[in-house]
C-alpha cells in the first residue's frame, strides 16, 4: 500500500474508533448564509517532486520556492463540473515528517515534499460538504499543475491531500483552538511562503 493511502485509511480509522468530529477550525466560513460569501478552508499537500533540481531554475531559487509557485498559481484553475471559480491559495510550503515514508515507498529519483494550503473562496457555505468539495477542488488544481510540470510520477506514488479536521483528528484534536494551533505550527515551519498572484480581489483576504 501507498503512503498516502496508508495514511488516509490510518485517518479514516481514527475517526471511526474515537469519533473524533469535523474540526472545522480555521475554516472560517458561515454556514447559516444561503449566499455565497467569502471564507478559507486548509489541508495539508502530500507531494512527490524531482529529488534534483529542475533545469532552468532561476539563479537563487529552490525547488522548494518553485513548487510552491506552481501550487499558488494553480489556484486559478480550480474548477467543479468543468466550470472554473475565483480562488486564492495561501501555501506554506513544509518539510514531510520523518516518518512520512518507508523505503520503496517513494520512486527512484523522487523526494516527498508537503505543503499546507489555506484556500480562500466564495462558495455557498451553507451546502453539506461544501467544506471538503473545495479542498477537493483545490487539491486537484495544484496535482495537475504538479503533474504538468513534473510528469512521470509513478501512480501508485501520487499527491494526495488531507483536510485538517483529518489532520487535527490524528492528533487527537478536537478543538477549534486545536486545530487553529495547527496553522500557526505550519506556518511557523515553512520553508517558503507563497500566495496566487493575480486573484480575484474578491476571494483575496489582503483586500
Amino acid at each position: 500500500m501507498s503512503r498516502n493511502r496508508a495514511r488516509d485509511r490510518a485517518a479514516r480509522a481514527h475517526m471511526n474508533a474515537t469519533g473524533s468530529f469535523r474540526a472545522r477550525a480555521a475554516r472560517t466560513v458561515d454556514t447559516s448564509d444561503p449566499q455565497p460569501t467569502r471564507g478559507t478552508v486548509a489541508f495539508l499537500l502530500s507531494a512527490s517532486i524531482p529529488a534534483e533540481p529542475s533545469p532552468g531554475l532561476e539563479p537563487g531559487a529552490t525547488m522548494e520556492s518553485l513548487f510552491g509557485a506552481l501550487v499558488a498559481r494553480s489556484a486559478h484553475d480550480v474548477q467543479r463540473d468543468g466550470v472554473r471559480y475565483p480562488a486564492f491559495f495561501n501555501v506554506y510550503v513544509v518539510p514531510p515528517p520523518t516518518n512520512a515514508a518507508k523505503p520503496g515507498e517513494v520512486p527512484q529519483g523522487w523526494r516527498l515534499l508537503d505543503a499546507f494550503i489555506l484556500v480562500s473562496a466564495r462558495r455557498p457555505w451553507h451546502r453539506e460538504d461544501e467544506d471538503q468539495q473545495v479542498v477537493t477542488d483545490a487539491f486537484r488544481a495544484a496535482r495537475t499543475a504538479l503533474n504538468d510540470y513534473w510528469p512521470g510520477l509513478p501512480e501508485w506514488a501520487g499527491h494526495a491531500a488531507l483536510p485538517l479536521w483529518m489532520l487535527a483528528g490524528l492528533r487527537g484534536m478536537t478543538t477549534e483552538d486545536q486545530a487553529r494551533e495547527i496553522v500557526a505550527e505550519m506556518q511557523d515551519a515553512a520553508l517558503e511562503h507563497t500566495w496566487t498572484i493575480g486573484a480575484d480581489s474578491d476571494v483575496d483576504p489582503r483586500w
